[in-house]
């Protein structure tokens, strides 16, 4: 393991343990028990995503150290404009089938659901966009 590595692993390790101190404070001490049972049923989602996140984090991190010691960290791609078409259905149904989850789930889509909707995809249309200005024309 490099410097680097180690340093991101310990600041990583620092904070979950700055974040348990919180939290036993918080929630134990503070007497606020009834709060920490809401906010622990709230967060299983995000620690779900959040540890699935981490576990690929770690995984990438080798992957990119062992393409540095090889001197190989281009990724060549061969897309056509089929894949471009199926991208762009992504993007835009994507926010679309969400609400219409929110809606079935809640009967009715609110002001905050719309801005989150378009947040979605205007963070998938920006991120398709900055994937696809990378092409080279053929000639």
């Amino acid at each position: 393991m490099s410097t680097k590595d180690l340093i991101l692993d310990f600041l990583n390790f620092i904070f979950i343990i700055l974040l348990i101190v919180f939290c036993i404070f918080y929630f134990i001490v503070g007497d606020n028990f009834a709060v920490f049972s809401l906010f622990m049923k709230s967060m299983t989602p995000l620690a779900f995503f959040g540890i699935i996140f981490l576990i690929k984090l770690k995984i990438t991190r080798k992957e990119i150290k062992k393409r540095k010691s090889e001197d190989n960290t281009i990724l060549v791609l061969y897309l056509n404009v089929f894949h471009k078409l199926i991208s762009d259905i992504i993007v835009f149904c994507t926010p679309m089938l969400l609400g219409l989850l929110i809606y079935k789930a809640r009967g009715s889509l609110g002001a905050t659901d719309i801005i989150l909707l378009a947040i979605v995809f205007l963070i998938m249309f920006f991120w398709q966009k900055y994937i696809f200005s990378k092409e080279r024309l053929n000639t």
